[in-house]
């Protein structure tokens, strides 16, 4: 076995040159990094492929450096053999690249001193996205550690790998501020997931199960016409958004060796952690969140109600038995979704609180022997009704008389919400006056959310409906238990109305409380997003720096000779997609120039939309209306007009139901997306000032659309 040390250095054309002298080169940190090298250009394979074989000596003008659109940097020299030339001409030219003096090459830096519009800015090395229309690649030369640093074959076959690995730089402690204190932590993919690790020993090698990423050789020969190989890898700038949402572990990770012995005798998976995240994320999603929605409408609409006669106009207003009209309308609306969220509710019970389940299918027999939690739940389920205000706003205004009875609790209406389950499910249209007899509607009415009306018939009083209102200041959740941060500042009506959403926590606490934490091993993940508002949490300060290693293998060598690793590279962040300061691609987008009606039919209709059954009718049903409809259905009186739209139904034809399949014109699509989004950003203008930045134009002569 060869004694001679393997090493990794900086590409060979760049050595020896970052220092004013050789001396200083010889020791400068760049000599052993690994180097960063940038591509503006699509064409970045033949790009490196014509410098190494015509003046590798030109490698530095790729070095990546810190930039930004305002301040190019100076792009390196077009090098791509685009005509067939000799192959003796090819030598001459490399053979007197060969002989011209190698310049010395300025160190890479992490930030640099730059002035962009009059402003002095430490501008970070930051590495672009391929939709930026830039591309990096990593490179570093592996040798032996002798005199004259001689290429080291790599043997083929596998027993030998090459690669490389992303690290991120994090404070060692979640708390930590010092920046002495940062350190590496390794991508780890298991099957636990991926997350960063803390690596323990920067030098040790690799961590076990850490992300290898694949590299290729670029084969090249230097001035001395000496083979070279080039070790190259693309840094998957794209993958900035998962890196950054990856879990943090700050457990110092295995040694490699440890890691080895694992691979060849596996030992049993570790028990995940017993909790309840994974259940109240689900009742979260299921049930608390959507009926928070059905309680900001109400309150919404019930604002829209109640706003008096504006200032200057003439008339009353909406007329009492207009109001009591919208209201129980709203209110039908309001039912068939409170259906489905108690639907949702009583399979959420069955499935984690069965005992509580099984006391609300007996009607509350056996409750006393639940466990206090739990008997708590079921108490709080069991005294919770509809008011005698929403009540009354359920009658139909044109007969007084109900058009099915109220539940008497919300326990109670969870019991009997399961036996409607089919018919909730095969229903193809919307709950209303004129559909209530059908047997796809459960019996009963319970409101989630809704508007009450107390008061007489000619003087009415609207109020939304607040289902925790009877509950005690007790009952107030603590932040822990319900997973909540504090909102934003918002104005006074929109904070009345959250306040009243949140109440719905105080049955979320309820839930998390009779919850007995276990390995959840029957209940989904936590959404995604979760996950990522964790890691953005324990990295809130953090601008996201990163290094890249590369590393040597010795397959078969096992602990003896663990994997070698480079040098890490000079910090750097990964740009996001809207970062100010990236580059933009150039993208043209030709619109129709004949844009008559004469120009337009002449397009040929190539798009086939498959429509369903219910969607057709919900389509049809939206025909009808109007820009102006729309408005008018969200203004006050005298300007408010409610939408009438029947039932919702799919689409028949000799009574059976059918879908369709349209062919639409694209070309009339894009145009109506321009001017749809024109319209757009210009009344959102009136929330984030925008207009002056949004747009350009240049004028172009006989652009026109009629040719002669």
């Amino acid at each position: 076995m060869s004694a001679h040390p393997v090493q990794w250095q900086s590409p060979q054309p760049l050595w020896a040159r970052f220092g004013a002298t050789v001396a200083a080169a010889a020791i400068a940190d760049d000599q052993t990094r690994p180097a960063i090298l940038r591509f503006a250009s699509d064409e970045f394979m033949d790009q490196i492929i014509g410098m190494l074989a015509r003046d590798p000596a030109q490698l530095d003008r790729l070095l990546a450096r810190p930039e930004t659109w305002r301040k190019p940097i100076r792009e390196a020299p077009d090098l791509v053999e685009r005509v067939p030339v000799p192959r003796s001409t090819q030598s001459a030219l490399r053979l007197g690249a060969a002989k011209r003096p190698k310049t010395s090459v300025p160190a890479v830096t992490s930030k640099q001193r730059v002035q962009v519009q009059l402003v002095d800015r430490d501008l970070p090395l930051k590495l672009y996205q391929p939709a930026h229309q830039r591309y990096y690649l990593v490179g570093a030369s592996l040798v032996c550690g002798l005199p004259g640093l001689p290429e080291r074959a790599v043997v083929p076959g596998g027993a030998e790998q090459v690669s490389f690995v992303l690290r991120r730089l994090l404070q060692r402690t979640e708390t930590g501020t010092d920046p002495a204190d940062v350190r590496e932590f390794a991508y780890i993919k298991d099957a636990s997931g991926a997350r960063w690790q803390l690596v323990g020993d920067e030098q040790a090698g690799l961590a076990p199960r850490e992300e290898l990423l694949p590299v290729f050789p670029l084969v090249y020969r230097d001035d001395a016409q000496r083979a070279r190989t080039l070790w190259t890898g693309m840094v998957p700038v794209g993958r900035r958004e998962e890196y950054l949402s990856g879990r943090i572990d700050r457990a110092a990770v295995a040694t490699f060796a440890s890691g080895q012995r694992q691979s060849v005798l596996p030992a049993a998976a570790p028990a995940p952690e017993p909790g309840k995240e994974a259940r109240l994320m689900q009742f979260k999603l299921d049930v608390a969140e959507p009926w928070k929605n059905l309680i900001r409408s109400s309150h919404r609409t019930c604002g829209s109600v109640k706003t008096p006669t504006p200032s200057g106009l003439d008339g009353d207003g909406e007329s009492p038995a207009q109001k009591r009209t919208r209201v129980f309308d709203f209110n039908l609306q309001q039912q068939m979704a409170s259906w489905l969220i108690l639907l949702d509710f009583a399979d959420y019970l069955r499935n984690y609180l069965g005992d509580v389940w099984d006391v609300i299918e007996r009607n509350g027999a056996g409750a006393s022997s639940l466990p206090g939690p739990r008997r708590a739940l079921y108490t709080w389920l069991a005294g919770a009704t509809m008011s005698t205000g929403l009540r009354n706003a359920l009658l139909p205004p044109s007969s007084g008389t109900a058009l099915k009875r109220p539940a008497d609790s919300l326990a109670a209406a969870l019991k009997e919400i399961v036996g409607a389950r089919d018919g909730l499910e095969r229903a193809e249209s919307l709950y209303d006056e004129t559909n209530r007899e059908s047997l796809d509607w459960p019996g009963f009415h319970y409101l989630l959310g809704g508007i009450a009306r107390t008061g007489t018939l000619n003087a009415p009083v609207f109020t939304p409906f607040d289902p925790f209102e009877s509950s005690p200041a007790s009952d107030a959740p603590k932040p822990e238990d319900v997973d909540t941060d504090e909102g934003p500042a918002l104005g006074l009506a929109l904070q009345q109305t959250e306040n009243v959403a949140a109440k719905v926590d105080i049955l979320t606490a309820k839930i998390v409380h009779a919850l007995e934490a276990n390995a959840e091993s029957d209940a989904p993940p936590p959404p995604f997003a979760l996950q990522v508002a964790k890691a953005l949490r324990r990295t809130a300060e953090d601008p996201g720096w990163f290094v890249v290693r590369f590393a040597y293998t010795r397959r078969d060598c096992g602990p003896l000779h663990p994997p070698t690793l480079s040098a890490p590279t000079q910090r750097f962040q990964l740009a996001n997609f809207f970062d100010p300061d990236a580059p933009a691609r150039p993208i043209r987008i030709s619109l129709p120039l004949d844009t008559t009606p004469a120009g337009l039919r002449k397009y040929n209709k190539g798009t086939a939309f498959v429509i369903s059954d219910l969607l057709c009718g919900q389509i049809q049903r939206a025909k009808g209306l109007g820009l102006v409809d729309l408005v008018l259905a969200v203004l006050p009186w005298p300007f408010h007009k409610d939408l009438s739209m029947g039932s919702a139904g799919p689409c028949t034809s000799g009574g059976v139901n059918i879908g369709m399949i349209c062919s639409l014109s694209i070309p009339i699509i894009t145009i109506c997306a321009l001017i749809l989004l024109t319209i757009i950003v210009t009344l959102l203008d009136l929330i984030f000032r925008w207009l002056p930045w949004f747009v350009v134009c240049f004028p172009v002569l006989k652009l026109r659309g009629k040719r002669d």
